[in-house]
């Protein structure tokens, strides 16, 4: 494999080098400390995976760059320092978030992991899985067309609140969520227009997620309504196990989609344990959808791994936060051991209080 680097540091190339080295991972990794030689580079000589020094001028440009020249390459994002969060638009754009703080070993853990996960969900198996089934939950579009719109800094409330009420059934459901006890506090939310202006834009869009996403007729109704209010705890809880300089938007959203693949009963194992370095067949089909509707990657890897965490490494992060609410949530076992490595572990407990708390609230 050939991994770039987009950092002003010279060192820390060689020091991931040796330690892949040391896993038998011989690949080749070379290092440029200007966007524009790397976009140059990455033109002639394709890479499998970059990783991209927050603080670098033009890191956005060049991440966005691969984004749509190179989508199958692996982009991990690694911050500054050890205490300055990494910008929410960079996070959009990454596989996978590190801390300037992560040792040489981390950094080399987290670039095979990720490199592992672009194949697996590259599979001829799991595209024709997936393309068997059934029912298959419809892209999320008013969601991401305000996704799209709040790219621009200057948008106006009005102009989302009318993107809503353009589905009256849909704007219907996402007033339900929003008068729930997870969003209502209290006063009744009765339009769409001081639903946004009440829970902010972000939180909104969340709603409109939750309220698409879910959208089930038939049959399948009860069970799309229930994996809706488990996803909406899930996504309540993620972002509060979240360390602060991680946006806490993205933990909230990846929970949300987490629970695609509990409408996917047709790839369920049953009562087959689920192993901790094996993701269960439904959580890759998640991902792979995702990446279908093209959906950022770190929400992708989330959910692909909301059940095997310790695939992302030793820190805990995203995936680990969606592991833990999505685990909560829905009655899943929790990866302790991983918790453990991580130094997490002591806080399951309050975890657990936490969310049982809020499920009884919004009984």
């Amino acid at each position: 494999m050939r991994v770039f680097f987009a950092t002003p540091d010279p060192n820390r190339p060689g020091a991931v080098a040796d330690a892949l080295l040391s896993r038998g991972y011989e690949w080749q990794l070379l290092s440029y400390a200007r966007p524009d030689e790397s976009r140059q580079v990455l033109e002639q000589d394709a890479a499998d995976a970059i990783v991209v020094d927050a603080g670098l001028d033009d890191a956005e440009a060049l991440l966005r760059h691969l984004l749509y020249t190179a989508p199958q390459t692996a982009r991990l994002v690694i911050g500054t320092t050890e205490h300055d969060g990494i910008d929410a638009r960079l996070q959009a754009l990454a596989h996978g978030l590190l801390s300037a703080a992560s040792p040489v070993e981390a950094i080399a853990e987290s670039l095979v992991a990720y490199a592992q996960l672009a194949q697996r969900l590259d599979r001829p198996a799991l595209r024709a899985q997936v393309g068997a089934l059934t029912r298959l939950p419809g892209a999320p579009r008013l969601y991401m067309a305000i996704c799209k719109a709040l790219e621009d800094p200057n948008v106006e409330i009005a102009s989302i609140a009318a993107q809503v009420m353009g589905d009256p059934a849909l704007g219907a459901r996402v007033l339900q969520i929003a008068n729930s006890a997870m969003y209502g506090a209290g006063r009744e939310i009765t339009s769409i227009p001081f639903a946004v202006t009440r829970l902010g834009l972000k939180t909104t869009r969340n709603l409109v997620l939750a309220a698409e996403l879910y959208a089930f007729s038939g049959p399948e109704a009860a069970r799309a309504e229930r994996v809706r209010q488990r996803s909406l705890l899930a996504a309540w809880l993620a972002p509060r196990l979240m360390a602060p300089q991680i946006d806490p938007d993205v933990a909230a959203t990846a929970a949300l989609l987490a629970g695609i693949s509990e409408m996917l009963p047709e790839l369920d194992g049953g009562d087959v344990p689920v192993l901790p370095s094996v993701p269960p067949v439904q959580d890759e089909a998640a991902a792979y959808l995702m990446g279908l509707w093209q959906l950022p990657s770190l929400l992708q890897q989330a959910v692909a791994w909301q059940r095997t965490p310790r695939l992302s490494g030793g820190s805990f992060g995203v995936v680990g936060a969606v592991h833990v609410a999505t685990a909560l949530a829905f009655g899943r076992p929790v990866d302790q051991a991983w918790l453990e490595r991580c130094g997490m572990a002591a806080h399951l407990p309050g975890w657990r209080e936490l969310a049982d708390r809020m499920d009884r609230s919004a009984a």
